[in-house]
């Protein structure tokens, strides 16, 4: 069921825009039958109010995800383990998430926005 499907990027009346990262068909039974089917979409929503290019929408993604305290603080207790101050071994593997989910944003950017 493609009909209905949300775009990916789309720009709204009051000069925001809307992003939709892994849009997905919603299954469910509809009342009154017993075969699953689809039921409309899903997806993960952000909205910006500056232009639309990668970067912008990276930031956005990303401070719906966390605040720039809490990612200051990440790279912080990185850098403290890294150079012997404070030894955290969780501190390394949050790190990484982290960049792998920029790394990983970055990609699905790269083709969402080159369509």
């Amino acid at each position: 069921m493609a009909h209905g499907k949300p775009a990916v990027l789309e720009y709204d009346n009051d000069g925001s825009w809307l992003y939709r990262l892994n849009i997905e068909p919603e299954m469910g039974i509809p009342e009154g039958q017993e075969e699953e089917t689809q039921i409309g979409w899903k997806c993960y929503e952000v909205r910006g109010y500056n232009k639309a290019t990668k970067e912008n929408v990276k930031r956005v993604v990303i401070r719906s995800v966390i605040d720039e305290t809490a990612e200051f603080d990440l790279v912080n207790s990185y850098n403290k383990h890294v150079l012997g101050i404070a030894v955290n071994e969780s501190a390394v593997e949050e790190y990484k998430e982290y960049l792998q989910f920029t790394e990983d944003l970055d990609a699905v950017l790269i083709e969402d926005l080159s369509n």
